[in-house]
């Protein structure tokens, strides 16, 4: 054999081998790209995909991503100058955009972002087909070749990816990172390599980086998996080599956590300072609605586990306790280990361990790919040992059709999966006979068998990803992808630029986001990480809510706009029509930062009008005694004179009215407060809803905004009409009367009061100003952990508050405020990531010291 033809053979050996990893990629993407096409979703048809957090929340803060790397947004990736009249942003960079390939947003124009974030999709996919694939054959490379990829395929197409991960794009990088650290720590059980020691930790930084909320979950579940492994090694593999195996993939990966510090510590403390929800108690689910997500194109986003990995690789799954092939020592751990995971779904104090000890609002079983990843390994298993008998294969046909039968109605199940298990399964058996069962077959028919058990895996893959994406839809809506009319608001923002003297609102034309996603600097912003300081006060101003405060409802209120100098909004002609024409409403405001007198103003009014006035810095409303006439059969009573409880009368047709009367000056606006109030109010002879009877847990999870309900008349008469259809509560205090003219007057005031110049870098503001007497310098920021602020040339310090907002005491003699934002923990972690660091080299030093290296694998 000459040196060519040994070249060669080594050649093809080592693409056979290796040949099912980029095809499973290649595979993966195209099926999800297919099931797009057949749902003719976003970019294959006018279906919009932005379900729920892709378009609230991932989508645009992608798209201020993009404008972060290409210079063009109010901030850096440390703090948010766009969103939250201010916001840090690296609990959002962690949470939402912190992968890698969030960098693909640079290779697409922005009015495609909605694109980038499903190419994004659709390479994670493909990473997570790859990565598995890669680990199945380093784990039995003796196993079908063909078959590995389609493992790989159904690892990345299961029906946690599809339901609960395609619209939550950056979950998919928990999917990724579990195959990819159970490869990694076999790499290092197999041999006592240096590269193995040195590289692990650096993929396992990067993987924490990039979604360290599923990636935890993924380590965990990777954890259980090498324990699986080291039980259930070869008996002739003595357990210290064992033992000191998992030793070192603990240490790795210690290490990489480490490693990831620096941005770690400061998102922990950032998630730790953001706006709380209720404590949620799990509660488990019935069995059979949980069992039912094992069958492919089952669907049950937020309330059950999406188990599903196709039919074959549940097959395979469920014949390992059977297959004989397998040691027995092997059968059982591995049996024993996919089950004890499953359950622990279902078990509290386990549940707990899986969420960080941090219960979640919804999907509770987020962690449902970590077992969907541990079926597909079980039925590798099973598979690479041979499934030569017919009980291998009746067993799990048995298994499989019980579970079919019994949740055949279940409300998980959908018209695809009665139909694909029994067809899929079929085939399966078909398959099997043909490979096994007719050795005189020509191996043309065998490949033909294989052929068409991957071809009707693909297809089942793809029809459930549509039958899942239908089912969802039905009850989960999606915001539009980019269109003209976000050019149209996106024009009007960028015409009316006045940064950082004033701000220009987006206002909310297309998502709760839209300040990052069309741009410009206004109070809109949803995120996790919301820091509970700019909740509360923003809540505090008069500002709806929903998400338990995490989603902010701008009032458009004058006085609020004059606080944080909000000189101009995109509104939409027609009220909240989302078809009418946009333009520009502009408002005279003060600037972004103010000086005032040293002894700052403070409101006698302690309620959301009182705060407005102390944040202005001026006496602008009238807040008075308020008389409610109530409709027949409604009573209205005073509970301990803070708020007003309307009952209607029981068994009502229609809904009941009140009338709020009271006095104001003549020409002062109305403005109504009331947060918690289910109802409607007359506005300008039209009824608007405050809040919807629909509305989650008001006052709770959501809040209304102020509104302006009127104007009182020539004589100072008001007169506000409400309207209930059940029981609904009044602060006492509901009624504002903001006087025109002193707000006027106000905003005078803060324009004579300006600075001399305002420098606003990426996340820190210089304010100069000529020197006088001692004075209170008043940013249009809200304090939130994290400022420092020097006055002069004086020592730093957390800033001092006016109604919530940062603000500066300075002598007669400074000229000069600084204050930058400091994520909090940014030290602790980088002496954290440190450490890691003179670990690492220790480790690694002393690997390349030892004389013996090489050990015998597992």
């Amino acid at each position: 054999m000459t040196i060519n033809e040994r070249a060669g053979r080594g050649f093809i050996a080592r693409w056979r081998r290796w040949s099912p990893i980029p095809c499973a990629a290649l595979v993966a993407a195209a099926a999800f790209v297919v099931s797009g096409i057949v749902r003719g979703t976003y970019p294959f048809g006018d279906v919009s995909r932005n379900t729920n957090d892709l378009g609230q929340q991932f989508i645009p803060m992608h798209a201020h991503l993009r404008d972060i790397l290409t210079g063009q947004a109010s901030g850096d990736l440390v703090f948010n100058w766009s969103s939250g009249f201010g916001v840090p942003f690296v609990g959002d960079f962690m949470a939402y955009v912190g992968t890698s390939l969030s960098w693909l947003v640079l290779l697409f124009p922005r009015e495609h972002i909605d694109l980038a974030l499903f190419v994004i999709a659709t390479v994670a996919i493909a990473l997570g087909a790859a990565a598995m694939t890669a680990y199945l054959r380093y784990l039995r490379p003796s196993g079908p070749v063909c078959l590995a990829a389609v493992a790989g395929v159904s690892y990345a197409l299961c029906g946690w990816a599809i339901d609960d991960a395609a619209y939550m794009t950056q979950w998919l990088n928990g999917m990724v990172a579990f195959p990819v650290i159970c490869l990694l720590c076999e790499w290092i059980l197999r041999r006592r390599s240096l590269a193995a020691m040195v590289v692990t930790p650096f993929v396992v930084a990067l993987l924490w980086v990039s979604h360290f909320y599923t990636v935890y979950m993924a380590t965990i579940g990777a954890a259980i998996v090498v324990a699986a492994r080291l039980l259930s090694s070869d008996g002739s593999v003595l357990w210290r080599y064992r033992a000191f195996g998992g030793l070192r993939c603990t240490i790795a990966v210690a290490i990489g956590v480490g490693l990831s510090a620096p941005l770690l510590v400061p998102t922990f403390r950032a998630v730790g300072a953001a706006r709380p929800s209720p404590k949620t108690e799990f509660r488990s689910i019935d069995w059979l609605d949980f069992l039912s997500r094992l069958l492919a194109g089952s669907e049950g986003v937020g309330t059950t586990p999406g188990l599903a990995v196709g039919t074959l690789m549940m097959l395979l799954a469920l014949s390992l306790p059977f297959n004989h092939g397998v040691a027995a020592q092997e059968r059982i751990i591995w049996t024993t280990t996919v089950v004890l995971t499953l359950l622990s779904m279902q078990v509290r104090v386990t549940h707990e361990v899986w969420h960080g000890f941090d219960s979640p609002n919804g999907s509770p079983f987020r962690q449902a790919f970590v077992v969907a990843g541990m079926l597909v390994i079980a039925g590798w298993i099973s598979l690479a040992s041979g499934v030569r008998n017919v009980a291998t294969l009746a067993a799990p046909l048995l298994l499989l059709a019980v579970l079919y039968v019994l949740t055949y109605d279940a409300r998980t199940i959908t018209t695809t999966t009665r139909v694909v298990v029994p067809t899929v399964s079929a085939i399966v058996v078909l398959a099997w006979l043909l490979a096994h069962r007719r050795p005189s077959l020509s191996p043309g028919v065998r490949v033909g068998a294989a052929a068409m058990l991957i071809g009707v895996v693909l297809v089942e893959v793809t029809a459930s990803a549509v039958a899942i994406d239908q089912a969802r839809a039905k009850f989960l809506s999606a915001k539009p992808a980019w269109s003209q009319r976000h050019d149209e608001a996106r024009a009007l923002v960028q015409s009316a630029v006045g940064w950082p003297w004033q701000r220009v609102s987006p206002g909310s034309t297309a998502t709760v986001n839209d300040p990052m996603l069309i741009g410009g600097q206004g109070p809109q912003y949803y995120s996790s990480t919301i820091p509970d300081a700019l909740s509360n006060e923003l809540i505090g101003l008069g500002f709806g809510y929903s998400s338990y405060g995490r989603a902010t409802i701008d009032p458009q209120n004058p006085v609020v706009d004059a606080v944080f100098a909000v000189g101009a909004r995109v509104v939409v002609d027609g009220g909240a029509s989302s078809t009418g024409d946009f333009r520009l409403a502009k408002r005279p405001v003060g600037p972004l930062v103010t000086v005032r007198p040293g002894k700052a103003f403070t409101s006698a009014d302690s309620g959301p009008f009182g705060l407005q006035e102390t944040a202005l810095g001026a006496n602008v409303y009238a807040v008075p005694k308020l008389k409610a006439v109530a409709g027949p059969g409604v009573s209205v009573s005073d509970r301990r004179k803070k708020e007003l409880l309307i009952v209607p009368p029981p068994g009502a047709a229609a809904p009941a009215e009140v009338r709020l009367t009271t006095s104001c000056r003549a020409g002062a606006e109305i403005w109504l407060a009331a947060p918690a109030f289910v109802g409607d109010v007359q506005v300008d002879g039209q009824w608007r809803s405050v809040l919807d009877s629909k509305a989650k847990r008001p006052g709770v999870y959501s809040g209304a905004p102020m509104l302006r309900v009127g104007t009182a008349g020539v004589d100072g008469a008001v007169d506000v009409r409400l309207r209930v259809n059940g029981r609904a509560r009044l602060p006492a205090s509901a009624i504002g009367c903001l006087e025109l003219d002193r707000l006027s007057s106000a905003i005078d005031q803060l324009k004579r009061n300006r600075p001399t110049d305002i420098d606003v870098g990426g996340h820190s503001i210089v304010v100069r100003f000529a020197a006088a007497a001692p004075a209170t310098v008043v940013f249009g920021v809200v304090s939130t952990p994290g400022w420092h602020c020097t006055a002069g040339n004086g020592p730093g310090q957390a800033p001092d508050t006016v109604a919530g907002l940062i603000a500066v005491r300075v002598d007669g003699k400074a000229t000069r405020v600084t204050c930058d934002y400091r994520p909090p923990g940014a030290q602790a972690g980088l002496i954290v990531g440190a450490a890691a660091v003179i670990i690492l080299c220790g480790v690694a030093g002393a690997l390349a010291l030892s004389p013996r290296r090489r050990r015998r694998s597992p």
